[in-house]
């Protein structure tokens, strides 16, 4: 399967980079005002908001930015769950584990990283797993010892994999997948042409939003989050799954050619939401969308 990556201006730029990090006895999070640069991916645990990107995983407590003092890695498909994170991505410079880092797993906030599958083989740039559920789902750009291109989705920590047919995506550019937090066989599928979702294993998809450009999505219990771009500008929607009711999200004013290209919300306080757009600025918002909070421009930590 070939697949191009979601272009979002003209600059013809394709907005999923890489990202990785490394063991240190002395691990820990330290308070940083450096800028943050290539974001792969957030999630929230807790109260705090985790942002994995090319050197490392950087946190936001509500008050402070933090960033780890070791284990620097390039994170890619970073998707956080219950008791962790999953990942993908290369080791950092210096580092002695084998690049690519193929399908990780850490409980101790980027501490120490258990190797599950292809390490050494794979870099997963598109990789979500479910919060609850660990249904781990992947699209592999490039074959490996067991698998070849295509999605898939593993329910035992990539032990078994199995094959989704991926029927039904009329794009050939996608922005990013997210799982269902607790329902293992559903997943959504962002692209230029719109939102798609799967209840079956990914093996088929339906289009559940008009035909507009999706850059980013991330699945709740009932509720798909998804940023849109279209000839009004830049969007947040929130869908029921149920019934596809769509309500759209209050955002700060963001131009065209800054679209918002990673969502994430807490499982455990869903009005506590983050945006994160193409230009690396960063808001957060406690209530729903009623309020925003900017916490990083251009990158810039506030």
């Amino acid at each position: 399967m070939k697949l191009t990556k979601l272009i979002v201006s003209a600059l013809a730029t394709v907005f999923l980079l890489a990202a990785c990090s490394q063991e240190t006895k002395e691990f820990t999070y330290e308070k940083t005002d450096k800028e943050i640069d290539h974001i792969h991916g957030a999630g929230f645990a807790g109260d705090s908001l985790y942002i994995a990107t090319h050197t490392g995983i950087k946190k936001h407590d509500g008050q402070n930015w933090y960033a780890t003092n070791g284990n620097n890695h390039d994170y890619m498909g970073f998707s956080m769950i219950k008791d962790g994170f999953y990942s993908s991505g290369h080791p950092a410079e210096g580092s002695k584990l084998k690049n690519p880092l193929g399908l990780i797993k850490s409980t101790d906030e980027g501490k120490t990283l258990d190797q599950l599958a292809f390490y050494g083989e794979s870099d997963f740039h598109y990789l979500t797993a479910g919060y609850s559920s660990k249904a781990i789902y992947v699209i592999n750009q490039e074959p490996n010892s067991e698998l070849e291109t295509g999605m898939y989705y593993t329910l035992d920590e990539g032990k078994n994999w199995e094959s989704s047919k991926f029927a039904g995506i009329e794009s050939d550019s996608i922005g990013s997948i997210s799982a269902h937090p607790i329902k293992e066989e559903i997943i959504s599928v962002s692209t230029k042409d719109g939102l798609y979702l799967s209840r079956d294993n990914g093996n088929n998809f339906e289009l559940i939003t008009d035909s507009f450009m999706v850059p980013a999505v991330f699945m709740l219990d009932d509720i798909v989050l998804y940023s849109a771009l279209n000839d009004k500008g830049n969007h947040l929607y929130s869908q029921t799954i149920s019934d596809s009711s769509r309500t759209e999200i209050t955002i700060p004013d963001l131009a065209d050619n800054n679209p918002i290209m990673f969502i994430a919300a807490n499982h455990d306080n869903p009005e506590q939401i983050v945006i994160i757009t193409y230009a690396n600025d960063i808001f957060t918002t406690e209530d729903g969308g009623k309020n925003w909070t900017n916490i990083a421009k251009e990158g810039k930590l506030g």
